[in-house]
């Protein structure tokens, strides 16, 4: 078994997630604009926002911790989960009844990146290059 340090905690998946949030956002503001009005089209782009930040923190915390010792990253994992799950609570219930606020936008907007950021997970596991057993030394 390799040890953590060898071990290549590759987090360039995050650009292809990031990529199709940015193809995500050129469609889904507009039509937000158009269907609705400018206000649900910027609540698209902070339901998007939050959606990079989210996924994008929770790479890199997983894979820092990989990279530490790997019996870190179930904790690590799930503590960066309910920290944000925690702090996305506290800022919607502070909001929540703001004329200013377009749920509908914000909800769809999140629901629809966190789709493509999972494609883009799912993606990479299926193109990753998996070793069941340590490949021969060179």
């Amino acid at each position: 078994m390799t040890a953590p340090a060898e071990v290549p905690w590759d987090i360039s998946y995050v650009r292809s997630g990031l990529a199709a949030t940015g193809v995500l956002a050129l469609i889904g503001v507009p039509v937000a604009w158009l269907v609705r009005d400018a206000r649900a089209a910027v609540w698209v782009l902070a339901g998007l926002a939050v959606v990079v930040l989210f996924f994008s923190i929770s790479a890199y915390a997983v894979a820092t911790a990989g990279r530490v010792a790997e019996s870190l990253l179930l904790p690590v994992a799930l503590g960066t989960y309910l920290i944000k799950l925690i702090v996305l609570a506290v800022v919607l219930i502070a909001v929540r009844d703001q004329p200013w606020l377009d749920p509908q936008a914000f909800g769809l907007s999140v629901v629809a990146g966190t789709l493509v950021w999972t494609g883009s997970h799912v993606r990479r596991v299926w193109t990753a290059k998996v070793y069941y057993v340590d490949p021969p030394a060179r």
